[in-house]
């Protein structure tokens, strides 16, 4: 994963697309596109997501 790649996570069971803002050792700081309610409510449009739980988009 690189920063500005895109990637695609599944979160309370949906699948969001994000894109990739910073990258840690196990995690990666995205921000989503589309967030739902909820997500804006908690975490605004950014999140740190395990990057087990990431798939990478084929560019």
């Amino acid at each position: 994963m690189t920063i500005d790649s895109t990637i695609f996570f599944t979160w309370e069971g949906k699948t969001y697309e994000a894109v990739v803002e910073r990258e840690y050792e196990n995690s990666v700081l995205v921000q989503v596109n589309e967030p739902s309610s909820e997500m804006l409510e908690k975490f605004t449009n950014r999140m740190i997501i395990s990057k087990k739980k990431c798939q990478q988009t084929i560019e």
